[in-house]
């Protein structure tokens, strides 16, 4: 069972040089990216052979207890190979103790798979500085490779079972995006209080608890055998017995996950058929109203619209902390919102999965399917950038400033728009499926979704250059400047939203089918 699935997971891995060309050039920078940052870790790690043992500890232990951390939390939110998920074996009648180990072994298999194991390697020739040391740091790698593994497969089980109603789903959603907001300003303050400085004194014993719970134990036992205290074989039984732990829970997720159908969400009684009752009935009609239901109902939707206003103030309480004036703070939230407004939409085609072949089949005018998929952006969120321009510039002092706002804001969502209505046909890449956790993303989207929103984000940014330049050169008192963004940002802005909606019109008319063909793929 365990080489069948390891080889399927390499097939599946070498599947992935076989899709488009840009998918493969997003997939080979992912792996340079992957590699480079392992490289660097691996570099450090060899370097602190020859750092003081107090050092090398806490590097080793701190860096190392928060890797075996993340490999926990993370595929709670993001997810992992889904194609590796217990519950869809649940009609092969394999036995789980067998099914769990095949599956603890393939998720080894990968990018991050082979990081972990190179950076728990190296461990060994950083505690090559004592023989005892090495050896317990080469019996540790194993112990940390499956702990981390195990963790990670763990973490996705256990939020497939538990997040499989969309409530669920959203106050995860909702949870993450406040606790990643905090935790900016949180630094901020944290420094400006002076207490990092005070942090670092008491580094080392953080590091010297860490060493005997779970997360840190096999990163500790080297260091203390290395420092000349038996305590170290205490800890590695502690690393043992931990992964025995996990072994165990592994398994009986697993049986879980093989039995059971999830938990099902109650019944709703909806009245009505919503936005498409109260929209034209057309079909740039019918496209809007089932945009405008996804923003108001889908949970993936939903993490954006939550995110879109929670990262101004953020950066705002960050700015803020750091001593920049408030009347330049409140001219900060508006162009931010709008910036991440207008990129939103740059892979909305993807979210609609298979039922694209709506579309497809019904021979929709893509300048009809751009149109109706901005409406709820454009009728809902450029009032209100025009309405939070006149706030801001009214709390930093000057009315004149609201015209340099809306330009910026107007000129970055249209610009945004216009370039998502072009990349959303062109090059789409795959997202969670309707209904799934939006944190987690298909295996196949390899680094073209970093490619392309890296892309459009600076695109976005240079069609709204100048309009922001000549915003700037307003805030000394010239008038003249402030109606000249204004211009600039609706004229450019206007034209980028004209070209990509008539020429995304023309490439979604084109590739319909290859579009549905990625939609059955995803």
């Amino acid at each position: 069972m365990t080489p069948l699935l390891v080889r399927l997971k390499l097939r599946l891995l070498a599947n992935q040089f076989r899709r488009s060309p840009w998918q493969v050039v997003g997939l080979v920078l992912a792996i340079v990216y992957g590699g480079g940052i392992t490289a660097m870790l691996v570099a450090m790690l060899v370097a602190l052979r020859f750092a003081a043992l107090p050092l090398a500890t806490s590097v080793v232990v701190g860096g190392g207890s928060l890797a075996v951390l993340a490999f926990l939390i993370v595929p709670v939110f993001v997810g992992v190979d889904d194609t590796l998920d217990p519950r869809r074996f649940a009609l092969f009648g394999v036995e789980r103790t067998r099914l769990a180990i095949a599956l603890a072994v393939a998720g080894v298999v990968g990018v991050p798979g082979l990081a972990l194991v190179l950076v728990a390697f190296a461990t060994v020739a950083t505690w090559s500085r004592n023989p005892g040391a090495a050896l317990v740091a080469l019996v540790c790698v194993p112990v940390i490779v499956l702990t981390c593994v195990l963790l990670s497969r763990i973490g996705a089980a256990g939020a497939g079972l538990l997040l499989s109603t969309r409530r669920s789903r959203e106050a995860l959603a909702a949870v993450f995006v406040v606790a990643v907001s905090l935790l900016a300003p949180l630094f901020v303050l944290l420094t400006n209080l002076d207490l990092g400085r005070r942090a670092l004194t008491g580094i080392g014993a953080v590091v010297a608890v860490l060493g005997w719970t779970p997360l840190g134990a096999a990163w500790a036992a080297p260091a203390t055998i290395a420092a000349g205290s038996p305590a170290g074989v205490a800890q590695l039984v502690v690393a043992l017995a931990t992964l025995v732990v996990l072994a165990l829970v592994w398994r009986a997720l697993v049986g879980t996950a093989l039995v059971s159908t999830g938990r099902q969400a109650r019944p709703q009684t909806v009245a009505g058929i919503g936005w498409f009752g109260r929209l034209p009935a057309t079909p740039r009609g019918a496209i809007a109203a089932r945009a405008t239901s996804y923003w108001a109902r889908d949970v993936r939707y939903r993490v954006s619209a939550i995110s879109i206003p929670v990262t101004p103030i953020v950066l705002v309480l960050v700015l803020g902390l750091a001593g920049v004036p408030g009347d330049r703070l409140a001219l900060l939230p508006v162009p931010v919102i709008a910036l991440f407004l207008g990129w939103a939409t740059h892979n909305d085609i993807a979210y609609d999965h298979t039922a694209i072949w709506l579309h497809v089949a019904a021979g929709v005018r893509g300048v009809d399917d751009r149109l109706g998929r901005l409406a709820p952006v454009l009728v809902v969120g450029l009032p209100l950038l025009v309405i939070g321009s006149f706030v801001s510039a009214a709390l930093a002092g000057s009315l004149l400033l609201a015209a340099p706002l809306i330009g910026v804001s107007c000129g970055l969502v249209l610009a945004g728009a216009g370039l998502g209505g072009v990349s959303s046909a062109l090059m789409p890449y795959p997202v969670p499926r309707p209904g799934s956790s939006p944190f987690q993303h298909p295996n196949s989207t390899g680094g073209l979704a970093a490619v392309v929103q890296s892309v459009l984000f600076l695109l976005q940014l240079l069609v709204a250059a100048p309009a922001v330049v000549l915003g700037l050169l307003a805030l000394s008192g010239g008038a003249g400047y402030a109606w000249a963004s204004l211009a600039a940002g609706l004229v450019l802005g206007g034209l980028v939203f004209w070209w990509g909606t008539v020429a995304g019109g023309r490439v979604f008319e084109r590739r319909g089918p290859e579009l549905l063909a990625a939609a059955l793929r995803a």
